[in-house]
């Protein structure tokens, strides 16, 4: 294992830093950035900095571009994305200016997920220096769409070479077999002008705030939560849900979505619509309601569902149409993204499987990890399913491989987040490792 020099942490830093500092949320599409000027503005300079680093550097149609090292051979890839998520409330640093004042980086996408991207750029780099005429070619992959389905990658199939074999670096260890299903959508109705509501940014956020305001007195009412992932609700605190105990019955009532979402979706783990399906090897169903717009002129409830990978999504589909019947209200689908589910026996999931055993004792930890760390090295490293959604789901030969532990809480999507310096210096060699060991299976 050869940890990072100093300059090459110095260059690291460097470019997180410049990364972080793009805001690089969804915004308006326009021309030459149909994702809005921040994820284009992160695109260019990764590809920009690529280049004048000797690279190959392509940018594919202003939502999605590759770097890429080596001229023949097979197609070893590396996916990752420069888009983040709304920056949500209980920051107590800019989000979107990297802080490096402890042993942490500090940040809006640090983990997820400029900071892997930048772990498997440096990775190419050290490629370079070693393989100046390899056997196969390195490509590292970036999209600017990932977090609302990942249009940048249908984007990068339509014209671009598929890879023979690769991972994504935006998830968790040890390597993920399976990922859950994921139904995004929305329930709408004509509203009864009786109060506005708003509250959450995205979909698959649980939303750490709300605010209502009831029109016929001018009274408002706020309820705050806790920011999570909705792949894990159990983390956070749906705002939400937690300001319906708050509203009159009289407000409440006159709200079918409202009703729709205190019977069917009101809950910090299993709900009522999630209990209507078993789990499986991929573990349960989750919901969450990330927004809540009500105004005078619209109603809608938007609502991210993750399901096992045993479940047909037509099941999920009808579900959905039946409670929706029962209330009056209609289902607009926004995203569907199909499950994963990989063999945990191929020779891909082995190598990146025992590439983490190889590193694992090797990364930093806190205190308050102690405990879960050494339950999770007392056992042999195996293939993990997730409710998350990756990358690995919108080409052939893709795996997700970290960056997140087992002993870590979870940082993706919420305030403050934040990863030690020390294992994002570690995943450097590691993701090399991986460069090396795949492209030597396809060679």
């Amino acid at each position: 294992m050869n940890r990072l020099s100093g300059q090459e942490i110095s260059t690291f830093n460097t470019l997180l830093s410049d990364l972080i500092g793009i805001d690089s949320v969804k915004g308006e599409p326009q021309e030459g950035a149909p994702y809005g000027e921040k994820p284009k503005q992160a695109l260019s300079y990764l590809l920009d900095r690529a280049k004048k680093d000797g690279f190959t550097s392509v940018n594919v149609g202003d939502k999605a571009g590759y770097i890429q090292w080596g001229s023949k051979g097979p197609l070893v890839a590396v996916l990752g994305h420069l888009d983040v998520v709304p920056e949500g409330a209980g920051w107590k640093t800019d989000a979107f200016m990297l802080n490096t004042e402890t042993d942490y980086f500090v940040g809006r996408g640090v983990i997820d997920d400029k900071g892997p991207v930048l772990c498997a750029y440096m990775a190419m780099l050290r490629f370079k220096e070693k393989h100046p005429d390899p056997e196969f070619r390195v490509r590292l992959i970036v999209g600017t769409d990932e977090e609302h389905g990942s249009s940048c990658m249908v984007r990068y199939c339509e014209t671009e070479e598929q890879p023979d074999i690769g991972f994504t670096p935006d998830a968790e260890f040890p390597c993920i077999f399976a990922e859950k299903g994921i139904y995004q959508m929305h329930f709408e109705e004509t509203p009864s002008g009786r109060f506005t509501l708003h509250g959450g940014n995205a979909a698959n956020m649980v939303p750490p705030y709300c605010e209502c305001i009831d029109l016929e007195n001018m009274t408002g009412i706020s309820a705050d939560g806790i920011q999570a992932h909705a792949s894990k609700p159990e983390l956070g605190t749906n705002a939400i849900d937690q300001i319906l105990g708050k509203m009159s019955p009289e407000m409440k009532n006159s709200s079918k979505l409202l009703l729709l979402m205190e019977k069917y979706f009101s809950s910090k783990s299993e709900t009522k619509f999630s209990s209507f399906f078993a789990p499986d090897v991929s573990g349960p169903m989750t919901t969450n309601v990330g927004i809540a717009d009500i105004s005078t002129d619209h109603a809608r409830l938007h609502v991210d569902i993750r399901w096992p990978v045993t479940i047909e999504e037509s099941a999920v589909r009808s579900k959905l149409q039946t409670i929706a019947s029962e209330f009056g209200v209609t289902v607009v689908e926004d995203s569907v993204q199909a499950p994963l589910f990989k063999d945990k026996e191929s020779e891909q999931i082995k190598i990146l499987t025992q590439i983490y055993g190889s590193y694992r004792d090797k990364f930093a930890y806190t205190q308050d990890e102690i405990e879960i760390r050494a339950a999770s090295l007392s056992q042999k490293a195996e293939p993990i399913a997730v409710g998350g959604g990756t990358y690995a789901r919108t080409m052939p030969n893709i795996v997700a491989f970290g960056p997140q532990l087992p002993w870590n809480k979870d940082q993706c999507h919420q305030s403050n987040e934040s990863v030690l310096k020390e294992n994002m210096y570690l995943l450097v060699p590691m993701y090399e490792d991986a460069l090396e060991k795949l492209g030597n299976t396809v060679i």
